[in-house]
Parts: C-alpha cells; sequence; structure tokens
C-alpha cells in the first residue's frame, strides 16, 4: 500500500509543477503535510559530501541521514517541495556508487528531505543491506 501511495504522490508533484502558480503552492503544501513525519525505512547516520543536481544546476551540502526511502540533506539552496534532485550515494559497505532521484518532500531551515522516487527503485531495493552494513562498519570503527 505505501508503495501505491508513494508512487501516487510522486506523480500528483509532478502534476503540480505544470499547475499556475497559486495552485501548484497549494497542491505542494498539501502533499507536504501528506508525507511529515511519515518514515518508512529506518534512517542511519551518513555524513557525506555531496554533489546534487537540480532544474537550477549543482548544488552542494552533507548529508546527514539515510535510510532505503530518502535522505535528509544540509544545503544552503533553495527548492521547493516537489522539485525533482538527482544524486550519487557512495558507501564504504558497496563497490558501486548508487545513483538516484529524489522528490523534495520536506523543507527545513537547514536542508530539505529527500524521498527516493518510483524511478529509482531497481536501486534502493538493494539500500536497507548497504546501509545496514555501512552503519554496522561505522560502529565497528568507533
Amino acid at each position: 500500500m505505501n508503495d501505491v501511495a508513494d508512487h501516487i504522490i510522486s506523480q500528483l508533484a509532478g502534476i503540480a509543477q505544470q499547475l499556475p502558480a497559486h495552485k501548484k503552492t497549494e497542491l505542494l503544501a498539501l502533499l507536504a503535510s501528506w508525507r511529515k513525519d511519515v518514515r518508512q525505512a529506518t534512517r542511519e547516520s551518513y555524513t557525506e559530501l555531496l554533489n546534487f543536481q537540480s532544474k537550477n544546476g549543482s548544488h552542494y551540502g552533507h548529508a546527514r541521514d539515510v535510510s532505503s526511502s530518502g535522505v535528509f540533506i544540509e544545503t544552503p539552496a533553495e527548492f521547493e517541495i516537489g522539485e525533482s534532485v538527482k544524486l550519487v550515494l557512495t558507501f564504504i559497505s558497496a563497490p558501486n556508487p548508487i545513483k538516484l532521484t529524489g522528490i523534495v518532500v520536506r523543507i527545513a531551515d537547514n536542508g530539505i528531505g529527500l524521498h527516493f522516487d518510483s524511478v529509482s527503485q531497481s536501486q534502493i531495493r538493494e539500500m536497507d543491506s548497504i546501509i545496514s552494513k555501512h552503519a554496522l562498519i561505522l560502529r565497528q570503527s568507533k
């Protein structure tokens, strides 16, 4: 059920981009309220410098935590709810970087919360295992 709801919410966020400004703002605010405090997967600490892209170009920021459903990025750049972002995550527990696309679902004073979209599903199926191994390696190194 959550996958269906997430897919529909992602589609609605895409539709919102095509609406007049005042309707777009209303719909994106509504979508954001549906997603507040909804965590589908356990978040693990992930503090990496990231380079990521949006419709406004290339940005930099620090990831704070990650799960198989999303990531929080501390960044001074400004974004809109529903905006699409492309990024690459690397883990010490995985041999290859993971290319993902996410939708901005939360905006905070210090950054943005991304929910990985359905396009990234083939990549994120492996993420729970990768993140668990990553967390274990980090705990052992302390």
